[in-house]
């Protein structure tokens, strides 16, 4: 297929994606994307219960610095701190922390479950959909806590609407599955590395 048919097709998927969507009541738009943040929110939660918190061999200070340096690192702006709560808050435009390869191959892994879900709600439409990063922030949120012989760190990663989704479907809050799992990894993997660099 050279560019200009793939550019043809392309345009094409919009304009049908369009005529569909306007045939769709937004009750049902809503419904839909309500059905796949409740089943996101069953994976969020198991997935944070088993990587969400990691205890290391550090203080709290120790570790606050670690995962401060570590979200700066990933591409993220802290947007809020507090040494004293053990509280950081950081930002950035979706797909960060993961790249843009990243978040294609995260969201392969779970495009099949979301839209067997969404035909359920939109019928056709559904083939239509992406996990579109863009005018998506990615927030996460980090909490250090002392504890006996080290610390314990949680993290925390939510999607933040920016602008309005061009695909007229109502916003997620939660990433997908995959993404938040490869997120994590990528998070603890370098406040390890970070906590690593700053043993004496």
């Amino acid at each position: 297929m050279n560019p200009l048919q793939k550019q043809v097709r392309i345009w094409l998927g919009v304009a049908l994606l369009a005529l569909i969507a306007g045939c769709l009541t937004q009750e049902s738009k809503v419904d839909a994307i309500n059905a796949i943040n409740a089943a996101f929110k069953a994976e969020y939660e198991a997935e944070l219960a088993r990587n969400g918190t990691h205890f290391v061999n550090a203080n709290p200070n120790g570790a606050f610095d670690a995962v401060y340096a570590s979200f700066v690192k990933l591409g993220l702006v802290v947007t809020q701190q507090s040494r004293g709560l053990g509280l950081i808050t950081a930002q950035a435009p979706a797909p960060t922390p993961l790249s843009q390869e990243e978040w294609e191959s995260a969201s392969a892994n779970d495009l099949p479950k979301a839209k067997e879900l969404l035909r359920r709600y939109i019928g056709g439409a559904a083939e239509f959909f992406h996990f579109e990063p863009k005018g998506l922030d990615t927030v996460m949120t980090a909490t250090m806590l002392g504890t006996r012989g080290g610390a314990e760190i949680s993290f925390t990663m939510r999607m933040h609407e920016v602008t309005p989704i061009q695909q007229g479907l109502p916003r997620r809050e939660y990433p997908p599955p995959t993404a938040l799992k490869v997120g994590l990894d990528k998070t603890w993997a370098t406040v390890d590395k970070e906590l690593a660099r700053r043993k004496p």
